[in-house]
């Protein structure tokens, strides 16, 4: 009797052992339907922010006798002023965006350029030396927009060899291209 149940169990297993074999996988079935599209993200690019501002007379102050001219700037972007990367630009007409820094702009020997630190960001113009104005007293500038563009580190892992402290090299970067149509007026 237990060798007979012993075969009853035995042959119940073969059984089912050869139930578990399959045949080759057929043919793949149709493509399904495309899904909805997401939301479009901050400016419509990955967490990279721009922000412009336009300075004209009263935004200029003169901290060193006529010859450095500066407009400082609240920047809540800048959340980690070691590891964002913040690239300025210019422009007189707010597009044709320009790299800063710039020299002999106006005069020859002046500069335009940008700073940051924390949340502020400062565009300043030193005169060259020899002229005292402001740039906003020359005909063509006196309005001036900037626009800051403040790339996060994840971005910056994308492109390794890119040199953040150059803007006319990361402005040549997709992300960066894009960001540059789109911002928040200051």
């Amino acid at each position: 009797m237990k060798l007979s149940h012993y075969l009853s169990i035995v042959a119940i297993a073969a059984m089912f052992a050869s139930c578990g074999q399959q045949g080759a996988t057929g043919p793949a079935g149709p493509t399904g339907a495309t899904g909805a599209t997401g939301a479009t993200g901050a400016n419509g690019v990955a967490n990279i922010s721009t922000s412009t501002y336009t300075v004209t007379a009263s935004n200029w102050t003169d901290p060193s006798s006529n010859t450095t001219w500066i407009s400082s700037w609240t920047e809540g972007d800048i959340t980690d002023n070691n590891n964002d990367a913040v690239v300025a630009y210019w422009s007189i007409s707010s597009s044709g965006w320009l790299a800063l820094p710039v020299t002999s702009l106006i005069n020859p020997g002046d500069e335009m350029s940008f700073g940051y630190d924390n949340n502020i960001v400062t565009f300043s113009y030193y005169t060259g030396g020899t002229f005292t104005a402001p740039p906003s007293s020359y005909s063509n500038f006196t309005t001036i927009y900037y626009k800051v563009t403040v790339i996060p580190p994840a971005i910056q892992a994308k492109y390794p060899g890119t040199n953040w402290q150059n803007a006319s090299e990361v402005q040549r970067i997709p992300e960066v291209q894009a960001a540059l149509n789109n911002a928040d007026n200051r």
